[in-house]
């Protein structure tokens, strides 16, 4: 998890161990292929709608808005990341913060830094609770507790968003909820089966307008500000959306792309940059010139993580001390040192390197850096903001 995408942790007994974060897509993809999962953020007063979704399975009941206005989006800022470790969370800002309980995950609000937080540090324990951790080092807790769920947030909207049955296992409600009050900020009825995850609810993603869920036979896309609902064209079903700023990683195993999630027009087409990684994790042994891709929150860049290396002893290292980073847009391509479990993203796009003492904060086109002291002494498992700790 910490360092989205590499895979095949066994999950059933990782809250028992003490293993480093590890790329999310592949943990999906392959930990949970047992349980069929397969891998790996509101203006109006509509109070009802009914919408028809032709020849996709899905249809929007209505759409039920608790307040009178929904935020606007507002630009993230580069020193709003968090490094956990425990409970003890150290902000870019220079502030730091306690929560009850272990650090799970950490997703970016325009808010602050959304913490999950339990009795241990990993996501797929049943136990969880949310708390909102301000720039300065303030903290809010909204007693929301969602068990084994992928929600989605926006870096810049105050909002979770999060998937909930409504009644069978062919409805439910997509919910949107405002980190800064708790409060339910609206909610929209839709109609799919979702049997392939172990989830107790489909997976969804938070970009700008539009909530996107994985269900079985399409990615589904909801415009919270419209209530419209459909199926996103080009992007995969029975997948965990990863949607950052409108961008989405499709295809699988060598032949990845990265499409614009709203039209699925191809931006980035990653065939040929290496040998996408099948498992993410290997034990006992390597598996060189493979990689799995991950975006960062802006969706600006995708880096190939290597895959990685397991001992008997749960120590892991990348096979490759390099991973190639493109630029979305013009397919550019910059070399970034990695070390497994030790790096992660601003919510601007920057990459997160954390040492000995400190935490880089590097543009990856320049590779100029700055450099912030954190004092990291806890147990556990490190945990860096802009990856995806879901499992």
């Amino acid at each position: 998890m910490t360092e989205t995408h590499l895979s095949t942790l066994l999950h059933d007994s990782a809250t028992d161990l003490t293993v480093p974060d590890v790329p999310t897509r592949a943990i999906v993809a392959s930990a949970h292929r047992a349980r069929q999962r397969r891998r790996t953020t509101l203006a109006g007063g509509l109070a009802l709608a009914t919408v028809a979704v032709i020849g996709t399975g899905f249809a929007i009941t209505h759409v039920n808005n608790n307040t009178p206005s929904l935020a606007a989006a507002s630009a993230p800022r580069d020193d709003g990341w968090a490094v956990a470790q425990g409970s003890t969370i150290h902000l870019g800002t220079g502030a730091t913060a306690k929560v009850p309980g272990d650090v799970k995950a950490m997703y970016y609000t325009s808010a602050g830094t959304l913490v999950r937080v339990g009795k241990t540090p990993y996501t797929d324990a049943p136990d969880s609770n949310y708390w909102l951790v301000k720039p300065d080092g303030s903290t809010i807790d909204f007693s929301l507790s969602l068990g084994d769920r992928k929600p989605g947030t926006d870096p810049t909207l105050p909002y979770i968003a999060y998937a909930q049955k409504d009644g069978d296992s062919s409805h439910w409600q997509v919910v949107l909820r405002d980190v800064r009050t708790g409060k339910v900020a609206t909610t929209i009825d839709i109609k799919g089966s979702f049997t392939w995850g172990g989830w107790v609810a489909p997976p969804v993603a938070l970009s700008g307008d539009h909530v996107y869920v994985g269900m079985d036979d399409a990615t589904l896309e909801v415009n919270w500000r419209t209530g419209q609902v459909r199926k996103a064209t080009g992007l995969d079903p029975s997948k965990m959306p990863t949607v950052q700023a409108g961008h989405e990683i499709t295809g699988d195993e060598g032949k990845f792309a990265i499409k614009d999630a709203h039209t699925g027009t191809l931006l980035l087409d990653l065939s040929g940059k290496g040998e996408a990684v099948k498992s993410g994790i290997v034990r006992g042994g390597s598996m060189p010139d493979e990689f799995w891709p991950q975006l960062s929150p802006d969706g600006a860049w995708v880096a190939l993580l290597p895959s990685a290396t397991c001992r008997d002893d749960d120590s892991c290292h990348f096979d490759k001390p390099t991973a190639d980073v493109y630029n979305v847009a013009t397919g550019g391509r910059s070399t970034m040192s990695l070390k497994y479990g030790e790096f992660g993203w601003t919510p601007t796009g920057s990459m997160l390197e954390v040492g000995d003492g400190t935490v880089l904060s590097c543009d990856v086109g320049t590779h100029r850096c700055s450099s912030t002291p954190v004092h990291l002494n806890g147990s556990g498992p490190i945990r860096i903001s802009g990856n995806d700790n879901e499992s």
